[in-house]
């Protein structure tokens, strides 16, 4: 299972340090009834974990409105799909949010489909046969997310790891072991870090004048990051 909640992932999740303290409070005021001194602990962290996201306001706003209109209608789908393929719900939903905003019908002009945003290929190898099924396109995505995660073979961290797989997620799996092979280092000592640091300098006949195609698998996996903070905090609010 993704140990995203532990110590050694804040190197995944922000650059800068935060205090751990704060995924230990949040997760274990889960646990708590909402008048216990540690739910009111979990309200501070909610709040920590928001100015903690370098998402502008207006874009948490958005984010809470569509968790209300469209994220509760499959949050159940979210949960079942996670929990069979041994993967967190957070970490599948926020992958979702960044891709289509959790719109089933989400297109893009590249001709990937749906709320998971499934290239045609990946579908395929999913057993996915309509990607516009948000049923299917969620369990696909958690597949999918569960193979790369398999295919992890590299990292010193869980955090790293993680943030590998939602690079391949983004990029595939073959752009990054050919990144991460580029790197003078062991792949087993590759860390987050040093394959941002290869993805920002990669050229690739996709880049444009102002946006390249490494940046643009960076800022996937850092707005994943942010997006599942917010859930982390809704999910806390919600026990």
């Amino acid at each position: 299972m993704f140990k995203i909640k532990k110590i050694k992932t804040m190197q995944f999740l922000t650059k800068k340090s935060i205090f751990f303290i704060l995924i230990f409070g949040l997760y274990s005021c889960t646990k708590n009834d909402e008048n216990s001194p540690v739910s009111v602990y979990c309200n501070l962290i909610n709040e920590k974990l928001y100015s903690f996201s370098r998402l502008s306001d207006f874009e948490k706003r958005k984010f809470d409105e569509l968790m209300q209109s469209r994220f509760l209608k499959y949050k159940d789908d979210f949960l079942e799909a996670a929990k069979t393929f041994d993967i967190e719900w957070e970490l599948l939903a926020a992958v979702a949010f960044q891709e289509s905003q959790w719109n089933p019908k989400a297109r893009s002009a590249t001709q990937v489909k749906g709320m998971m945003m499934l290239t045609l290929p990946t579908a395929a190898s999913v057993g996915v046969t309509n990607r516009l099924d948000p049923i299917q396109s969620i369990h696909g995505g958690a597949q999918y997310i569960a193979d790369l995660k398999s295919d992890a073979n590299y990292g010193t961290s869980s955090g790293d790891k993680i943030a590998f797989i939602l690079a391949a997620y983004n990029l595939g799996i073959t752009n990054i072991r050919n990144a991460i092979d580029a790197i003078d280092k062991k792949p087993i000592d590759v860390t987050w870090l040093d394959l941002e640091e290869h993805l920002l300098n990669l050229k690739t006949s996709m880049d444009t004048e102002n946006y390249s195609r490494g940046q643009q698998t960076v800022d996937f996996v850092e707005r994943v990051r942010d997006y599942y903070y917010l859930l982390l905090a809704q999910n806390c609010s919600e026990n």
